[in-house]
């Protein structure tokens, strides 16, 4: 069993990670990050937690004939977009978890 005052700090610690944390989760979902293919004939943008926002396509690709190659820009673009989103909530998360009071002893550097 811990010490009082250390299961105190403790708890008070994990609070405000649940805090931190809250926080992080709200700023991704306001965040806006964008995908792109075809060099930005065709973008997307999903927010920070990868929900799919908006679809662009330059006018210029609305080509009935081309339309399987507009279908596949798009695909890349919102998977660009995603993979983006990612590397955004791993930094973030990577930036929570550093702020743990062992976060160095745990691996997560400081």
């Amino acid at each position: 069993m811990l010490p009082q005052g250390l299961q105190r700090l403790l708890g008070t610690q994990f609070a405000k990670l649940q805090e931190q944390a809250n926080q992080v989760l709200e700023e991704l979902k306001a965040m806006r990050i964008e995908g792109q293919a075809g060099g930005g004939a065709v973008r997307a943008v999903v927010s920070g937690m990868g929900e799919l926002q908006s679809v662009h396509i330059d006018p210029k690709l609305l080509n009935p004939d081309d339309a399987e190659v507009l279908q596949d820009l798009i695909v890349v673009a919102v998977r660009d977009a995603m993979r983006n989103a990612e590397a955004v909530q791993q930094q973030k998360m990577q930036s929570l978890l550093q702020s743990l009071p062992f976060g160095s002893i745990l691996g997560f550097g400081r």
